[in-house]
């Protein structure tokens, strides 16, 4: 079917006009009361405006991105040492909160089950919209009438695995080591699944140029490779590329380092077996070729072929830093042009997505350990992760969003010379409905998950025989008294300079 065929088009921008006028804020819009809450550390105000966003929009096409935020908001409530009011256990996230005052370590532990609990619905969630993808093919095509930041949200390929390896740490916090093993699996997949899911998109993106490439009964085609190639929208373009390269490093296609951190670091610590050790070593081993600078990561994977020969663990403390925040996606404008009914090119302005970096964060954290320092290392820029991300997805993003430009003009233009000669009255509806119309979809799909850091780090060194650490941050320093056992975690969050760091701990290794 041509997308360009414009006989009923008078009635379908009415309609879709009206139905999205209403809704037209894009979600850093949607998102600006939790976002300042969160960038100035009022969390108990952040859990309580994200608690509401992921309740009324549970059942819409915004509900993963809601509980990505909701999760990620719960697991650092469970790092902060603040009162909060405690999840009834059993109980939705976002359903009636219990007051009743609990234990320090019961509220972390409490507030970690919620976070997960969250997350849950947030996997289950996924692989509903998946199935459903499967039997509504078209849905994506739909998205040329409105735009695709009124699409499902289906998570993209670095959430998803970010989603796995929270719920895996989460789990190590609680001590289930079995379930944590279950997540890092589906880790795994989850970045083996997105090069062939983003290879579907761009197919189907450069099949549905191809369709409105050509005229029908008459009616004008479009070209979305002419407007690529048109001067204007490669500059912009050409621009846009130059920020993601700045941001990018060599990373491979949907792999996060950190999460493959994570894993070697599991496997190796609890090994069933010489398949876990192996899995362990060859992870540590990939660490270390995407982090050649981090003298951590080429310890790590010189203690795991050591491990891998039958040398035992010595006592040892990690310390994960959790710095800054992740980039966001800001709206911007790009001029495309459209020929349609006239013989001349005219140009129209398009809103696109665009990757906001924030560079506002804290460096690293010393530690200082039996009189010895140690300075945080980076193992996973966010930064990267998601740029290379969105530079994979960005052909379909650019082809998908010049065709719904394209459909709605060629609408527009076909509609007033439907109406021009119905007397006045017909043409101020039908300009209203396609003014209506394009206020209301020519929307950047600006949804992200912005609790992500932009960095994680971490450091290692023998536990100290008086099990005291004392962590600096931004200029400010917190002791933590270890827990006995043969490996320590401390986990680390800072989301700016200036604001509190939550600190928890936990024991990899009894």
């Amino acid at each position: 079917m041509n997308h360009f065929n414009a006989r009923p088009v008078f009635a379908v921008p009415l309609t879709v006009g009206l139905l999205f006028l209403a809704g037209c804020q894009n979600y850093t819009q949607q998102s600006a009361g939790f976002s300042q809450a969160w960038r100035t550390a009022n969390l108990p105000l952040a859990a309580a405006e994200i608690g509401k966003k992921a309740a009324s929009h549970d059942d819409d096409k915004d509900a993963i991105v809601w509980r990505l935020e909701q999760g990620a908001v719960l697991r650092t409530q469970a790092l902060a040492n603040l009162p909060v009011q405690v999840p009834a256990p059993g109980k939705d996230p976002v359903a009636s909160m219990g007051t009743e005052p609990v234990k320090p370590l019961e509220r972390e532990m409490v507030l970690t089950q919620e976070s997960n609990a969250a997350f849950e619905v947030t996997q289950k969630k996924i692989v509903r919209y998946e199935e459903d993808a499967k039997v509504k093919l078209g849905s994506e095509t739909g998205a040329l009438l409105t735009s695709q930041a009124n699409q499902p949200y289906r998570g993209r390929a670095y959430d998803r695995v970010m989603l796995h390896t929270y719920v895996a740490a989460n789990y190590l916090k609680l001590g289930e080591t079995d379930k944590a093993r279950v997540e890092l699996n589906r880790l795994l997949q989850s970045q083996r699944d997105a090069v062939e899911a983003n290879a579907k998109k761009i197919a189907q993106a450069q099949e549905e140029a191809q369709k409105a490439k050509g005229a029908e009964n008459g009616k004008p085609g479009y070209d979305a490779n002419a407007a690529k190639n048109d001067p204007k929208v490669s500059s912009s373009v050409a621009q846009m590329e130059t920020e993601l390269n700045a941001n990018t490093r060599g990373y491979e296609d949907y792999v996060n380092p950190f999460a493959v951190f994570l894993d070697g670091l599991f496997f190796g610590i609890n090994a069933e077996g010489s398949s876990d050790m192996e899995r362990a070593r060859k992870s540590l081993q990939r660490v270390a070729a995407m982090s050649p600078d981090n003298p951590y990561a080429q310890a790590d994977l010189a203690i795991a072929n050591e491990l891998h020969l039958g040398k035992s663990f010595d006592k040892t403390t990690y310390v994960i830093f959790e710095t800054g925040s992740a980039p966001s996606r800001e709206q911007w404008r790009i001029d495309l042009p459209i020929f349609v009914v006239t013989n001349r090119i005219s140009y129209i302005g398009a809103a696109f997505p665009r990757l906001k970096f924030d560079n506002n964060f804290v460096p690293s954290l010393t530690v200082a350990a039996d009189g010895a320092s140690y300075t945080t290392a980076l193992v996973s820029s966010m930064d990267s992760v998601i740029a290379q991300d969105f530079k994979n997805e960005w052909p379909a993003i650019l082809t998908r969003t010049i065709l719904s430009v394209a459909v709605k003009a060629t609408a527009d233009a076909v509609i007033q010379n439907q109406v021009k000669d119905q007397g006045f009255a017909a043409q101020i509806i039908a300009k209203a409905a396609t003014v209506a119309l394009q206020a209301s979809t020519n929307i950047a799909d600006t949804r992200s998950w912005t609790t992500l850091p932009k960095q994680f780090q971490y450091a290692r060194f023998a536990t100290p025989a008086n099990g005291k650490v004392s962590l600096q941050v931004g200029g400010t320093s917190q002791e933590v008294q270890l827990v006995p056992g043969l490996v320590n975690l401390i986990w680390v969050k800072n989301v700016a300079p200036g604001l509190p760091s939550y600190v928890s701990q936990s024991l990899l290794k009894p």
